[in-house]
């Protein structure tokens, strides 16, 4: 009974020894599969760099060089609308006229009375200089004219705004006004568009910024257009990064002598960038897991490491990989199903790791051994 006890307290100890205080496995042994585990069957490639232009496709929505939307100064009723919807006008052509009568009358009035005070400005000048009148007297009255010139002015200008006028060349958009018709200030009436040059702005991320540069050619596409492409340029790289979408923002100039393209437009950018040397994988290698993306990395030993990688622009049935692996390393292509960290695999293909290759090569011997014996 003693020494049952006794061999049952030495066996505990010697566990407690070997879990606390004794041989500990290491990482290396941790992470490699069990005697016995079952090989998982795969198909590898090679990671390689390779001398790239890589292109990015963005989309945006294409806006006239110049747009406005004529709206009214005045609050006053339509005496003549001049141009008709889709017309176009040169700069400085009429486009609008209100009723003016109480308009020109005010400008009538302030005439008037700026030549009183400018007449009253001429006597006390006279009076002044035979020293019936004083300085200061002389100095009120010219303030007088100042301000009955600064009021015809006022007048001036507002009968100006009774009539509106192109600011720019440009076509006229679609518009529903009627002479008589009542307008308030503020009021659009219709939009002018200057489409003889379209601006076009995306959003680049990040990671290309310092490969951008003025005056980059850029294809631009329709839908409106399936057959056609749009030779544009970058014109602008916008001097902040958008902090939330971590993207730049760049305008695209187009030239639009045909006027094809309209604002508004969805339009199709691509940019092709400078070559760069890149790390590049097969996409069918990729596995995600929400915004994370990974492949599996085999080693010499034939062990697949789950590894987090960083990824670029993708080109045909490639990707580029910016951070997490290096040209010459082995990732798992196909058999990705049964794949998990640590796994054991069988490289079935000849691009297989030259230790495995090794390895399975005299596995097989020893197969075929066994079967002779």
């Amino acid at each position: 009974m003693k020494k049952g006890m006794l061999l049952g307290a030495v066996m505990l100890a010697g566990v407690a020894f070997w879990q606390w205080g004794g041989i500990q496995p290491s990482n290396e042994e941790a992470s490699a599969p069990p005697p016995g585990a079952r090989s998982v069957d795969v198909m590898t490639a090679q990671v390689e760099t390779k001398s790239i232009a890589p292109s990015l496709s963005l989309v945006g929505n294409v806006k006239a060089h110049q747009q406005i939307n004529i709206e009214s100064e005045v609050s006053a009723r339509i005496e003549t609308v001049h141009v008709k919807p889709g017309e176009t006008v040169e700069k400085g052509a009429p486009l609008v006229t209100f009723n003016r009568g109480k308009a020109q009358a005010a400008v009538l009035e302030a005439s008037a009375y700026l030549n009183d005070e400018q007449r009253k400005l001429k006597e006390y000048t006279k009076l002044a200089q035979r020293g019936a009148l004083t300085q200061t007297e002389l100095d009120a009255q010219q303030a007088s004219v100042n301000i009955a010139k600064a009021r015809l002015q006022s007048a001036q200008s507002d009968l100006d705004d009774h009539r509106l006028i192109a600011p720019f060349s440009g076509r006229i958009g679609l518009f529903d006004l009627s002479v008589g018709q009542r307008v308030d200030v503020g009021e659009t009436l219709f939009s002018l568009d200057n489409l003889s040059r379209m601006n076009l702005d995306i959003q680049v991320p990040e990671q290309y910024f310092s490969r951008l540069y003025p005056d980059m050619p850029v294809a631009v596409t329709s839908q409106a257009w399936p057959d056609k492409t749009f030779d544009g340029e970058i014109q602008v790289v916008d001097s902040r990064i958008n902090q939330d979408a971590l993207s730049v923002g760049v305008r695209v100039a187009l030239d639009n002598p045909e006027r094809q393209l309209q604002p508004g437009m969805l339009m199709e950018a691509k940019l092709t960038l400078p070559e760069q040397q890149a790390v590049i994988v097969p996409v069918q290698a990729l596995q995600y897991s929400g915004t994370r993306r990974y492949v599996f990395r085999i080693d010499d030993e034939g062990i697949a490491h789950r590894t987090e990688i960083t990824l670029g622009a993708r080109i045909d049935n490639q990707v580029v990989v910016s951070q997490g692996l290096e040209s010459g390393q082995n990732i798992v292509v196909q058999g990705l199903v049964n794949m998990r960290d640590g796994a054991q695999v069988s490289v079935l293909n000849a691009e297989a790791p030259k230790n495995q290759a090794d390895d399975q090569s005299r596995v097989s011997e020893s197969a075929s051994e066994t079967e002779a014996s």
